[in-house]
């Protein structure tokens, strides 16, 4: 199959993330590895050859050190809904909104063919069964077209031809497959422990409100729960630790991983050094960190080094659950949702703003009491919200 310079060859799919690989020079491409197929890292999987048969571009051999990793980009929802209903690419235009962010007028200055968005790997699958991928709806970044979706349509055809469609099997690979194994592997060697209390948030929402309109801009209710979290850890040392094979470490810095749901399963972002940082600075960076995880584009410093966890379900409706451990931290903190609920204030029975927070802890590194105690003082920084808040924040 004749390519050209630029042309993106195929998605290099991780554990983490998907990276497309363009051809570096035009020409004849001499595929080495069948699609689909699991290979180790550095195998050569396609030649590209001149009209002559001369090698233009082998499969390299080792990673340069100076290698870029790919940049999110920066464009607003109702640029990226346009492109999307257009069939624009996106990585080649550059914004003239603030910091360069792609604005739908940039968009309606170029005059660019509508082209179906597809993976390479998404066009050969749906070419070998004469598929219109026009007529499949893309759900992965900036709606492209992926091998999933190309797999749903077909599977939602052959079941409309079909009266009992045959049940699917999936392999257990990539990321689902790192999560399978990591967590197999945290409930088989550690011996977890799970305490639950309920807390007063009335003044955590009230402090979050007044935030938002002194700031002009949304403050998450995890970058509340990372301060105390990061607090606690530091007024209590002996939760930051690790097992090792040489025995207990601990550790001198203070890493909160927060757990993001993306469409390709289970991602923990780390906030490194959260100790000591406003509300507003915690806000900033996870809010970057998310959005990466969200489009598949975390680099993999951002994946590692976390020292305690955070998990929040109560988007979801959920009050109370048992979180497992991310090893090889000591603990995890379940948050449910926030909900108005009878309270006993006093010897007063009151309807207040409460959340359930589980702490799941190896019960090797932590007993029972001082992680009691742990999970108590980020129920009273929540309960008293104002020592979280500081004072350092700037306003533009």
């Amino acid at each position: 199959e004749r390519v050209v310079a630029g042309e993106p060859l195929f998605a290099l799919e991780s554990d983490k993330s998907t990276v497309d690989i363009k051809a570096p020079a035009a020409g004849i491409v001499q595929i080495l590895v069948p699609v689909g197929e699991t290979v180790p890292v550095l195998t050569p999987v396609a030649h590209i050859f001149n009209k002559e048969g001369v090698v233009l571009a082998e499969p390299r051999q080792s990673v340069p050190k100076t290698a870029v990793f790919p940049q999110t980009i920066r464009a607003t929802p109702k640029a990226r809904a346009l492109a999307r209903q257009r069939g624009i690419d996106l990585s080649g235009i550059r914004g003239s909104g603030l910091r360069e962010m792609v604005v739908t007028a940039d968009l309606d200055r170029i005059s660019q063919p509508a082209a179906v968005n597809a993976t390479p790997v998404a066009r050969k699958m749906a070419a070998d069964v004469g598929l219109d991928l026009a007529e499949v709806r893309g759900t992965g970044r900036d709606g492209r077209i992926t091998r999933k979706d190309v797999t749903q349509a077909i599977a939602a055809i052959v079941g409309q031809r079909q009266a009992a469609p045959s049940t699917q099997k999936l392999p257990l690979s990539g990321l689902r497959g790192v999560i399978a194994e990591r967590l197999s592997a945290s409930w088989r060697e550690r011996p977890q422990v799970t305490l639950t209390t309920e807390v007063d948030a009335t003044n955590l929402v009230s402090a979050r409100q007044q935030l938002h309109a002194e700031l002009a801009q949304k403050v998450s209710f995890n970058a509340f729960f990372v301060a105390a979290a990061a607090r606690a850890l530091q007024e209590q040392p002996h939760v930051n630790v690790r097992l090792t094979d040489t025995g207990l470490v601990q550790l001198p810095n203070i890493h909160i991983g927060v757990a993001v749901d993306t469409e390709r399963g289970l991602l923990v972002p780390v906030v490194g050094y959260a100790a000591g940082k406003s509300i507003v600075a915690l806000e900033a960076e996870m809010s970057e960190l998310v959005q990466r995880a969200l489009a598949g584009r975390s680099l993999p410093d951002e994946l590692a080094g976390g020292t305690f966890t955070i998990t929040n379900l109560g988007v979801f409706g959920i009050d109370a659950f048992t979180p497992l451990i991310n090893p090889p931290e000591t603990a995890v903190l379940g948050i449910g949702r926030i909900a108005k609920r009878p309270f006993a204030s006093g010897e007063q029975l009151e309807v207040r703003d409460t959340v359930i927070l589980s702490l799941s802890f190896d019960h090797r590194l932590l007993d029972g009491a001082p992680a009691a105690r742990f999970l108590q003082r980020i129920a009273t920084l929540i309960e008293r919200p104002v020592a979280l808040i500081g004072v350092d924040y700037e306003t533009e």
